[in-house]
């Protein structure tokens, strides 16, 4: 029976860097120390760390193994999720090494992007927030410039697009439209596949030049599967879909045709109404002039 609770209490304690590491969640990564330190007036966690030997020496674009380049006595940090309130920074040398392909850059980790401060969590966790709130409150949230919130994003989003397949394969019924943001000021042409939903392309601005670039990413066989593209009735519109998609059926979607008839039956109520006045008007003026003609009979000469 001691025995049995010995083991049991040996496979419930946790090593501090076991902790760590699954706090962290990173694969690959051994944690050599955590220690606080006081960084600007605040308590800061800093995580030593060190890539397992079969992750060193690798380029971050291609992941290959290279030549090292220089010593690694550089030494790197970047910010992963808070703990509680406590701001955690994971801290490891950075060498460079020589890719053949890809020149001189500093080395791959498993826990961040080439070129990036933060770790994959963290930018994760700021593109999911940047969806649902402004970049003001996503840098306060975060406790991050406001500035890097877009470069952050634009970070994930890369990633995202490269490990995925194209937005543009199997393009048979696409939608076509332009919105307006910045209460009105400006405005973004959006396009979405009906077939699945999702939006799979959006540039700032609207007209048939911004809608060309478009069609100028799709090859030609992509062009060739649209067999239906639905949108207002923008010339612009038409004019580039006879340019590149001949072959596709142009119909209109049911917002636009439902937004015109409410605009049609608006005018017709107005018309009605204008009509009404009018007649209420006349009637009221005919009779000011039969009571006007009837009291001067009635005067005594």
């Amino acid at each position: 029976m001691y025995a049995m609770n010995r083991c049991k209490k040996g496979r419930d304690e946790l090593h501090t860097n076991s902790l760590i590491k699954r706090l962290l969640r990173v694969d690959n990564i051994a944690i050599e120390s955590v220690n606080f330190e006081t960084r600007e007036g605040e308590e800061v966690l800093v995580v030593r760390a060190r890539p397992y030997s079969r992750q060193t020496g690798r380029c971050p674009s291609c992941g290959k193994r290279c030549p090292g380049y220089d010593s690694a006595r550089k030494i790197r940090r970047w910010r992963s999720l808070d703990l509680g309130s406590t701001r955690v920074y994971i801290e490891a040398n950075a060498p460079r090494v020589r890719c053949r392909e890809h020149g001189v850059l500093v080395a791959q980790v498993p826990w961040a992007r080439h070129d990036s401060d933060y770790t994959h969590d963290f930018e994760m966790a700021v593109t999911w927030l940047t969806l649902h709130a402004t970049a003001t409150d996503v840098s306060e949230f975060f406790r991050i410039k406001w500035d890097t919130v877009g470069s952050i994003a634009k970070r994930v989003q890369k990633a995202l697009e490269s490990s995925q397949p194209s937005r543009f394969d199997d393009l048979e019924k696409i939608g076509i439209d332009e919105t307006s943001y910045k209460k009105g000021h400006k405005y973004m042409t959006v396009v979405v596949n009906h077939k699945t939903g999702a939006l799979i392309w959006a540039r700032k601005g609207h007209g048939k030049e911004v809608l060309t670039e478009f069609f100028k990413e799709l090859t030609e066989e992509q062009r060739a599967r649209i067999k239906l593209v639905s949108a207002d009735g923008a010339r612009w519109i038409a004019d580039c879909i006879k340019d590149f998609c001949p072959n596709a059926e142009r119909c209109v979607d049911p917002f636009h045709v439902v937004a015109w008839a409410n605009d049609a039956l608006d005018e017709v109520r107005k018309a009605a109404i204008r009509k009404a006045k009018q007649e209420v008007t006349e009637k009221e003026k005919t009779r000011s002039k039969k009571k006007t003609i009837r009291s001067f009979r009635s005067m005594r000469c």
